[in-house]
């Protein structure tokens, strides 16, 4: 399988080569073109989106404990609604955003939605990432489902190569339904019309992938895994603390806060390939986040797509002191000057993500600036829910 980082492209630093990458771009000169749709819709700013990752439902079809996004059982959740989609795709052509990627809960239990709105941004922007836990995969649902895509639209971006992302990890969706549409995709496309990736989230306490299993199962069906078209993702759960009754993540935290900021690549580089950064989060209400990681800090919250204009939360983003810090310094590692080495020598925990809510909550401390994010709610499950695993970009 074709390793994340293999193919890391970021505006001004070097050129970029078509049809390369897990988020591959179709284009030698996309940042171009990206700058472009920014400069005619009148966006500026360090912070500007090329993708949106958002929440069509946080229905699911399937109830895994560790999920990071809040997934709820197909009968509590709620899906967009058509007026919701209209407003989204009117608000994204508005700043001139080059892409969304859809997820969920589960994509698939709210197909007709799913179709509505591919079929509704066809010409806007791309379609560039679904992620689904693959539940259609069966002998007849398989071409179905892929029929359904293509004639919505999933193919007829025109920066983005779009990625089918199908994340296994917790769920139940039978291997044998995964493998199936891995083959379908390999075999009926090129990978200059369709990417393929596999996410494979792993228990921190033994850090076991089921891919070497879909591997196995994949071989025995179909004969050589398609290696040189599927992306892997391989990743453990993480803590999320919107999600107030996850699962316990036993991760050990015993790597420093300073050695995560050194190691902290620039999350708001325009980038493509391994990446799409920037890139935000909305969850199924509306809200915002300035970063698309499924733990993404509360503070990093600044606003509600379905309450106000995008342009008003990008300016809100913007006027943040930290995220100022973050992207002067080309990550993490640019809030050193307000909290110190000798800060972060003596924090420690698990993550990237981890490192971050820690540093937002000290910066603020040290500098006196209130974050104009984390105004919005912590986001609680319903009562008693069991959580589906999440996904990260």
């Amino acid at each position: 399988m074709i390793k994340e980082g293999a193919h890391t492209y970021i505006d001004g630093q070097g050129p970029v080569v078509p049809y390369t990458g897990k988020y591959a771009v179709k284009l030698d000169d996309p940042f171009a073109v990206i700058r472009d749709r920014w400069n005619t819709a009148g966006i500026t700013g360090s912070y500007r989106p090329l993708r949106v990752e958002f929440e069509l439902t946080d229905r699911c079809n399937d109830s895994c404990k560790s999920c990071g996004m809040g997934a709820v059982p197909v009968s509590q959740g709620v899906t967009l609604s058509d007026a919701q989609l209209d407003r989204l795709v009117g608000q994204f052509s508005d700043v001139g955003l080059s892409s969304v990627a859809i997820t969920g809960g589960e994509p698939l239990v709210a197909s007709r939605a799913l179709y509505r709105f591919m079929d509704l941004a066809r010409g806007t922007v791309d379609i560039g990432k679904l992620t689904t836990n693959g539940i259609w995969g069966t002998t007849t649902g398989t071409p179905h489902v892929f029929q359904r895509l293509v004639d919505s639209g999933f193919l007829d971006s025109r920066i983005f190569v779009p990625l089918l992302m199908v994340s296994i990890g917790e769920q139940t969706t039978p291997l044998d339904r995964i493998a199936r549409i891995i083959h379908h995709a390999t075999t009926e496309f090129t990978d200059r019309d369709l990417g393929v990736a596999v996410s494979s989230l792993a228990d921190p306490a033994d850090r076991k992938h089921r891919v070497y299993e879909l591997i196995e199962l994949y071989e025995q069906t179909y004969g050589d895994f398609p290696h040189d078209r599927v992306h892997s993702t391989m990743r453990v759960y993480l803590e999320n603390e919107r999600l107030e009754d996850q699962a316990p993540i036993n991760r050990p935290g015993t790597t420093t806060v300073t050695r995560w900021m050194q190691a902290c690549y620039d999350c708001f580089a325009p980038t493509v390939g391994t990446y799409v950064l920037p890139c935000a989060l909305m969850k199924v209400n509306g809200d915002l986040y300035s970063c698309a990681a499924f733990n993404v800090p509360s503070k990093l919250g600044f606003g509600n797509l379905f309450r106000e204009e995008f342009r008003e939360i990008l300016n809100r983003v913007n006027s943040s002191a930290y995220v100022r810090a973050v992207r002067a310094g080309h990550g993490l590692k640019g809030v050193s000057a307000a909290v110190p080495p000798s800060v972060t020598d003596e924090m420690t925990c698990g993550s990237f993500c981890g490192s971050c809510k820690l540093l937002i909550d000290k910066f603020e401390a040290a500098t006196g600036e209130q974050e104009p994010g984390g105004r919005l709610p912590t986001f609680v499950p319903l009562q008693g829910l069991v959580l589906r695993e999440g996904q990260s970009a």
